[in-house]
């Protein structure tokens, strides 16, 4: 099974990045974005029955930092 792993900030985190890419898209003429964020994105192919939990467990010690980000699983086509 194929699963991938979104994990961005949760919400009240300043995101610095997300910001200046904010600040150029108003000067380049694209006023109307009110918010924008971004994040990151993991493709894991995995096999067995507790995929999903093996998954959803080094999501959060691992490809998170759970003091600052969240995490989202979906199963994906191959």
């Amino acid at each position: 099974m194929k699963y991938r792993v979104y994990v961005f900030f949760k919400n009240g985190i300043l995101d610095p990045e997300a910001e200046a890419i904010k600040k150029t898209l108003h000067t380049s003429g694209f006023r109307k974005i009110k918010s924008l964020t971004k994040g990151k994105f993991f493709d894991i192919d995995t096999s067995g029955k507790n995929s999903k939990d093996e998954i959803s467990s080094l999501s959060e010690k691992i490809l998170s930092n759970p003091i600052i980000e969240n995490f989202k699983i979906k199963k994906i086509d191959n």
